[in-house]
């Protein structure tokens, strides 16, 4: 089947991107908003499409797979989003 990609519903760098700044940066950044952290947790920054890149697996398994994050879904990030990540990571 040529189109299964598209079938499948390819997810693109920016919209997960646009995931990650909604509900990851505050802590997940160099420099984070967050009041928790001065410094990225873990070393884990999250802030340009390399970085997703490099966390990618890392990031299947705490927000796809264990639901570890966002810490206490503080953020409110929906099933949706989770789910258009996974496919992201599982699309790399």
């Amino acid at each position: 089947m040529p189109f299964l990609g598209a079938l499948a519903g390819e997810i693109s760098d920016a919209e997960v991107l646009a995931i990650t700044q909604k509900h990851c940066v505050m802590c997940h950044a160099r420099n984070p908003s967050h009041p928790a952290f001065n410094a990225p947790p873990r070393g884990v920054a999250l802030e340009t499409v390399d970085d997703l890149k490099v966390w990618a697996v890392k990031m299947r398994e705490q927000v796809v797979e264990l639901r570890n994050m966002p810490i206490g879904n503080e953020t409110e990030m929906t099933e949706g989003e989770r789910e258009m990540i996974g496919r992201w990571v599982d699309g790399m």
